[in-house]
């Protein structure tokens, strides 16, 4: 039985960004990109209102397909809060937990109030410059003004949600492995990394990954590679 590898995007951009992932994966796992409304092939729809909203549509995409199968998610920045607050919420609701959490590019929960007016500047300020300076990102983006219309369109709703997200405290810990992925260059302190550990009574793993808060497209040879050797692991436990 394969493991479903559900991967969760970074404000402003769509599920598309990990379609790259599928021929780096090893046989054993299969790649579920989420998507979010108002993007990708869910391009028509109207964006989510809120974080609530964001979490359980995601919820209930998980729940549809990953029922009687084991699975792991991945998220990245805005999507590593998504991966976080989702394992909670299918907790709640009774699904089984994922078998690991792959959370990249965000300073742990207690940290999320002091960081996240930063973080959206520098989402906004980075985004914009992943957009003209690399490869994995369509060059029609520059060349059509409707589709740079539509990306500022997707970035602002989202971090007026992010804007509006607090963590509240959780009365149990993550249960499942977690490995968490951070740049060297990134904004994020090595001391907001750490603070991960306290939120895991399981192995809770760091990678340090050379490059800035958008390593995930630098590296993500690396980033999938940790994965591959992760998930073998659960799967035998």
């Amino acid at each position: 039985m394969k493991t479903i590898l559900f991967c969760i995007p970074y404000a402003g951009d769509s599920a598309t960004i990990y379609l790259q992932w599928k021929q780096l994966l090893g046989n054993h796992i299969e790649l579920y990109p989420l998507e979010l409304a108002g993007r990708g092939a869910r391009y028509d729809e109207p964006f989510d209102s809120d974080f609530t909203s964001m979490r359980n549509d995601l919820a209930a995409q998980i729940t549809h397909y990953a029922r009687g199968k084991q699975y792991v998610v991945f998220g990245h920045s805005m999507g590593a809060v998504l991966a976080y607050e989702l394992y909670y919420l299918l907790s709640e609701e009774g699904f089984p937990q994922p078998r690991h959490l792959f959370l990249s590019g965000r300073p742990a929960p207690a940290q999320n109030a002091r960081k996240k007016s930063f973080l959206s500047k520098l989402v906004h300020k980075k985004v914009g410059e992943l957009f003209q300076q690399s490869r994995d990102i369509p060059n029609e983006i520059a060349k059509h003004p409707e589709l740079a219309k539509k990306f500022r369109q997707v970035l602002k709703s989202d971090l007026r949600i992010m804007n509006t997200y607090n963590s509240m405290p959780k009365q149990e810990k993550m249960k499942c492995p977690v490995t968490i992925f951070s740049g060297k260059q990134d904004e994020i302190s090595e001391e907001e990394i750490l603070a991960w550990r306290d939120h895991s009574n399981n192995d809770c793993k760091i990678v340090w990954v050379k490059g800035d808060h958008f390593f995930l497209h630098t590296r993500k040879e690396e980033l999938v590679s940790v994965i591959n050797q992760s998930i073998p692991e659960i799967i035998s436990s």
